[in-house]
């Protein structure tokens, strides 16, 4: 009990040493923040840019998805034809590119 509570204790202080440090950063000039909401302006630049190229590969992913769905769909129209070809049937699809 008593380790977990050592812990807890550590924990707890080690944020308030934290915060205050932020604190006192941002009065001394070191830390830029504009709006004052205790997030260095710096931290906040970097997570727009890191938030605008997740969401630009998020939709190449999706486009590429749909790519491969189409595709397996027009898998899926043309597996019938396998059969009929080992029987011997004409070619019922497009026609071959000569």
């Amino acid at each position: 009990m008593s380790t977990i509570l050592i812990i807890l204790i550590s924990l707890i202080s080690f944020l308030i040493i934290i915060n205050v440090a932020a604190i006192w950063l941002t009065r001394k000039g070191l830390t830029k923040d504009e709006n004052n909401n205790m997030i260095p302006d710096i931290l906040e630049d970097k997570f727009a840019e890191l938030k605008s190229e997740v969401t630009y590969r998020v939709d190449r992913v999706g486009e590429e998805l749909k790519d491969v769905t189409s595709a397996i769909k027009e898998v899926g129209n043309q597996i019938g034809d396998i059969p009929k070809a080992a029987k011997g049937k004409p070619r019922t699809g497009r026609k071959p590119k000569k």
